[in-house]
């Protein structure tokens, strides 16, 4: 599962820079901005008082639910994954092409799965990341996620032959995070007994190059 990512915005130079008093408040002097400020510099009771009012309106910001679902999760306490859940789910359901609330919203449910031994939940936290990964197929982070899930999960959830799959886009796109998914993923296979798929997870890992190439 991963942290909290942050949304590209355009950048403002030159003339628009000089105008900028003139243009009116920049993001972060805006309500929204400056709870996501507080989010950035980890002040997550007070991200979550500034977002609060933010979210609970009739039609809200996507990013508003999802940094009150992030600053919950990080604040951490009683019941904050199942908040966290709800925002986050929120915010996927206003923005589905979102890639990165999709994650997050995905680790969420994982990590309740597995908390309340869920099937359900496992199943949603699965087709969430999966669907994040196929908006973007870049997010190791997200792989890595989802491949340790198949790994780990018992049947029907889990699948290691889709583990060892994800483990090899991860080291065509980073051969060093490939060794590392592969051994963790080794590591994991024969926890469970299953030390053919270790084995093979282990050479895959030592068969990677150790460096980058120049």
């Amino acid at each position: 599962m991963t942290t909290g990512r942050k949304r590209r915005l355009g950048l403002r130079l030159g003339l628009l820079a000089c105008l900028a008093a003139a243009a009116g408040p920049s993001l972060s002097a805006t309500p929204l901005g400056e709870a996501v400020e507080f989010y950035k510099q980890k002040r997550y009771v007070d991200a979550i008082a500034h977002l609060e009012p933010l979210a609970a309106v009739a039609a809200p910001d996507p990013s508003a639910c999802y940094y009150l679902g992030m600053s919950i999760f990080r604040a951490g306490g009683h019941d904050n994954l199942d908040r966290s859940k709800e925002w986050l789910g929120k915010a996927s359901r206003l923005a589905p092409e979102n890639e990165a609330y999709l994650a997050e919203y995905a680790g969420v449910c994982l990590l309740m799965a597995d908390r309340d031994n869920s099937f359900s939940l496992a199943l949603e936290g699965r087709d969430a990341m999966t669907r994040a990964i196929a908006a973007n197929p870049g997010d190791l982070e997200a792989a890595e996620g989802l491949m340790r899930f198949y790994a780990k999960a018992p049947w029907p959830l889990g699948d290691p032959d889709k583990a060892l799959q994800l483990a090899a886009e991860i080291a065509k796109r980073d051969p060093k995070r490939g060794a590392a998914a592969y051994t963790s993923i080794s590591e994991q296979f024969e926890k469970s007994g299953r030390n053919e798929l270790a084995l093979a997870a282990l050479k895959a890992a030592h068969s990677l190059p150790k460096d980058p190439p120049h």
